[in-house]
């Protein structure tokens, strides 16, 4: 009786064995389809390959890029700057060096200055089965020189979100190598919660990943050397060209380029929707670690943070926030504290305050910090003391000149009026001149003979005259005796 029911327990144990087993067998088959399921479909985005080391044969990759804006809608405009124009040169150098590469076709949304509306767009890349679509654009801000970077928006939803977000983020390492400043990977929704971008949408809605590039701020300083003209808009092209031959791992013999093996980084499909931030830095605080009374120089430590989507910006004020300087970088974006050098203007009591943005450029305003009144002279007070002093100067020694000029004036006048007036250059005599000074000169010893002539006979007649008185005389004394 035991016997009997220890056999039949056996039984029983040995067929959940044998349940068990099957069970096994299958649980690791299927496993054993996922792995390899997810070494094709490598993470890392590395090109997959077959076990004697040769890539599998795969379709042509289907590339579509399309230029912003044409047509009537020029886009951005600022000094000679139309933005229509400066994507459709990018696009057209983007395609051209792309299709240097093997295993890639290529296509543009518009190859003219035409208008398209964005369903046009996305319509033409689902027909021709684009494996992405990138839409070209350059930036500007509302007010100009406000904003600068770059930035990338991408669709906040499933695998558009995950494709978008890798290749995005081997762009704007590009754009940053380049020297431009980092405005992030962004999503944005409208007020019905979906992509707020209307091609980023439209590509969504028939199945496509679209990436929205903005390149650059063409209206601010800081980005301005990047897009001055055709060269610049062109190398942006070849600069797009190599970030999408990086992420679909392409190879071109002509350029000498492999990217077959190259790692992209990996973003899982999210489950929910990537919102946008919307909410200011979560902390905002200074400190003045330094002040320099004779050049107004403050030194101020700035910690803020933002757990959503970073820092990005700061600008301060001096004045308690009446005023504030231009945007200003975050210099380290790992960093949750960075300190600055700010120039207080003199005679005033400084009230600084400083506001820190984040990714979507909302912001924090800080504490307030009085400090003493700086009384310096800056540089432009005392080169305006220097250049009135040589104002001074050279009135006075114009001045000076003046009285110098008006008492050699004076003396000249004198000299003219004083001056021994010059002898008449002599002629050269003629005979004519000999001439007449002989006649002169015989008129002359006539007169002369003729004057001493007259001389003698009036000496003689005084003589005469002496001496008949003198007889008269002595014959009057005769006849008295």
């Amino acid at each position: 009786m035991r016997f009997s029911f220890f056999g039949i327990w056996r039984s029983k144990i040995k067929i959940w064995f044998g349940i068990l087993a099957i069970f096994f067998g299958i649980f690791s088959s299927a496993f054993y389809a996922v792995a390899q399921e997810v070494e094709y479909d490598d993470p890392e985005g590395n090109a997959s390959e077959a076990q004697d080391g040769q890539a599998l044969p795969a379709e042509d990759i289907i590339i579509v890029i399309d230029p912003g804006h044409g047509g009537d809608q020029e886009g951005g405009m600022y000094d000679s700057f139309v933005e229509k124009d400066m994507t459709l040169i990018t696009a057209k150098v983007m395609k051209e060096e792309l299709e240097k590469y093997e295993g890639v076709k290529v296509y543009l949304t518009r190859d003219d200055d035409r208008k398209m509306t964005l369903e046009e767009r996305v319509d033409y890349a689902r027909s021709v089965n684009a494996d992405m679509l990138f839409c070209l654009h350059y930036n500007l801000s509302r007010d100009h020189n406000t904003l600068f970077g770059a930035e990338c928006w991408v669709s906040a939803f499933e695998r558009y979100y995950s494709e978008g977000y890798s290749f995005a983020d081997i762009e704007i390492n590009a754009l940053e190598n380049l020297g431009l400043y980092s405005r992030g990977i962004k999503t944005r929704l409208n007020d019905d919660g979906i992509d707020y971008y209307g091609i980023i949408r439209h590509a969504r809605e028939q199945d496509l990943t679209c990436v929205l590039i903005e390149h650059c701020h063409m209206d601010h300083a800081n980005d301005r050397p990047f897009c001055e003209g055709r060269e610049q808009w062109e190398a942006f092209g070849r600069l797009d060209a190599d970030c999408a031959a990086k992420y679909f791992h392409l190879r071109s013999e002509k350029l000498g380029t492999d990217y077959r093996n190259y790692q992209t980084l990996y973003v899982p499909i999210p489950e929910g929707v990537m919102r946008p931030d919307s909410t200011e830095p979560d902390v905002c605080m200074i400190e003045v670690t330094r002040q320099e009374a004779e050049t107004g120089m403050i030194t101020v430590s700035l910690a803020a943070a933002d757990y959503d989507s970073g820092m990005l910006y700061y600008d301060y004020s001096y004045d308690g926030g009446e005023t504030f300087s231009t945007r200003l970088a975050w210099t380290d974006k790992a960093a949750d504290t960075i300190t600055f050098t700010m120039q207080v203007p003199p005679h005033i009591i400084p009230q600084i305050v400083v506001r820190a943005y984040n990714g979507y450029d909302l912001y924090t305003t800080s504490n307030l910090v009085t400090l003493p009144s700086m009384d310096y002279k800056t540089e432009e007070e005392i080169a305006a003391e220097l250049a009135e002093k040589e104002a001074l100067a050279a009135a006075a020694k114009a001045e000076e000149a003046k009285r110098v000029q008006e008492l050699d004036a004076d003396q000249k006048n004198y000299v003219e009026i004083h001056r021994t007036p010059k002898a008449e250059p002599e002629n050269t005599p003629t005979v004519s001149d000999f001439l007449k000074i002989c006649l002169i000169c015989a008129l002359l010893v006539i007169g002369a003979a003729l004057s001493a002539t007259l001389v003698l006979k009036k000496s003689k007649r005084r003589k005469g005259r002496k001496r008949r008185k003198r007889r008269k005389l002595d014959k009057g004394d005769g006849e008295h005796s």
